[in-house]
């Protein structure tokens, strides 16, 4: 019985795999198998596995566990872009306040207002300094401090406590200082 079997199967593979030639084992008066020719090839094809099908949902898998990740990091992109952006941003408006002071202009006139319009992008800077007193020298200089609170806007914070950041996401506070030798 075990033979038998052994045989079927053997024949099937054979069929199978489109192998011509003796069936019976090849022994001493066995023939050769010939060549496959368009002819001679098999019709019945044997059903080949998909590529990957015991990896099916192993792509869904890594997908999800590095999606916080690369959330992150684009995230982190953007808004460290625009971190930069407000501190260069609060760093000239700071220097045109201290070159105003500089010049002896009037503080509450026209170098806190000017500096906080020469910080065009940012809604809140405050202003601190000070400005040049009469008949100061070029030894004296005049002092302007800008401060901004950044805002993130993007879900950063969020998608940094899933990989496990700390402070990441509050609000920033941006500080920037301009000074410049007195002209008065």
């Amino acid at each position: 019985m075990l033979r038998l079997t052994v045989f079927l199967l053997l024949v099937r593979h054979r069929v199978v795999t489109g192998i011509a030639g003796p069936v019976g084992g090849g022994g001493r008066g066995a023939v050769p198998p010939a060549a496959p020719t368009r002819r001679s090839m098999p019709t019945i094809k044997a059903r080949q596995p998909r590529a990957g099908a015991g990896d099916r949902g192993a792509a869904a898998v890594e997908f999800a566990l590095l999606l916080p990740v690369l959330l992150l990091l684009v995230f982190g992109i953007i808004d460290f872009g625009r971190a930069l952006n407000a501190q260069i941003t609060l760093t000239q408006a700071a220097r045109e306040g201290a070159r105003l002071a500089a010049e002896g202009q009037p503080w509450s006139a026209v170098v806190v207002p000017r500096t906080r319009a020469a910080a065009t992008t940012l809604s809140v800077v405050t202003v601190t300094g000070n400005t040049c007193p009469a008949g100061a020298g070029p030894g004296t200089n005049a002092v302007v401090r800008a401060s901004y609170r950044f805002t993130f806007i993007t879900p950063i914070g969020a998608i940094a406590a899933l990989v496990g950041g700390g402070r990441l996401g509050q609000p920033l506070n941006l500080s920037a200082k301009g000074e410049m030798p007195c002209e008065t």
